[in-house]
C-alpha cells in the first residue's frame, strides 16, 4: 500500500557550536540548549522523512582532540528547546562526518527500515531483507526531530558550522 502525504517537507537546521550531550559517549544524556528543531509536527498529523544529510562547507571539520563529527537527530515529545530531556527525547539516528571533508560534499544518514516493502523484491533470493525495505523516519503527530553535535566543532575554528536537511512530507 502506498504512503500517502499531503505536501511535501524540506527543511534545514544549522548547528555546531554547542553539543546537545551532556556526556560525548552517552547518546541518553541530551541536553536541549545543544539541540535545533528540524522537523516540527507538534501541531500537525506527523511526518515521514525519506533522506536526511549533512554537508559541512568547511574543510577539516572536527570536534576538539581530532575526532570526526557525531550528527545526531533526537525523536522528542518537547514543544520547545528548553523543555527537550532524556525522559522525553531518543536518539533514533547518527552519522560521522569525516574529519577531512570535500567542501560542499553531502553526506547521506543511514536511516531505519519503515514497514512499507519496495515492489517486485519480494521474491528475489539474492536480496537482503533490507533491501527488500524503504527506509526513513517516522515523526508522529505531537513529537518533533531536533538535531545536533555529540561535541562543539573546534575547527577549523569554533565558528565552524554544518547545514543539515531533511526531505520528506508531512500526512
Amino acid at each position: 500500500m502506498p504512503l500517502l502525504i499531503d505536501r511535501p517537507l524540506h527543511s534545514f537546521a544549522t548547528i555546531g557550536g554547542t553539543a546537545a550531550l551532556s556526556t560525548a559517549a552517552n547518546y541518553n544524556s541530551v541536553v536541549g540548549t545543544g539541540c535545533t528543531i528540524l522537523v516540527d509536527c507538534t501541531s500537525n498529523d506527523g511526518a515521514v522523512i525519506d533522506s536526511l544529510s549533512v554537508i559541512a562547507n568547511e574543510a577539516s571539520t572536527q570536534i576538539s582532540g581530532s575526532a570526526a563529527v557525531e550528527v545526531l537527530f533526537f525523536l522528542s515529545l518537547a514543544t520547545t528547546q528548553n523543555s527537550v530531556t532524556t525522559a522525553n527525547t531518543v536518539c533514533v539516528a547518527n552519522g560521522s562526518i569525516s574529519t577531512s571533508v570535500n567542501l560542499g560534499t553531502r553526506t547521506n544518514i543511514a536511516l531505519p527500515c519503515l514497514s512499507v516493502p519496495v515492489p517486485n523484491l519480494g521474491a528475489d533470493s539474492s536480496v537482503t531483507e533490507v533491501d527488500k525495505k524503504n527506509t526513513g523516519l517516522y515523526i508522529p503527530s505531537g513529537a518533533a526531530l531536533y538535531v545536533g553535535v555529540q561535541a562543539p566543532i573546534a575547527a577549523p575554528s569554533a565558528n565552524t558550522r554544518l547545514h543539515v536537511f531533511a526531505q520528506g512530507g508531512f500526512f
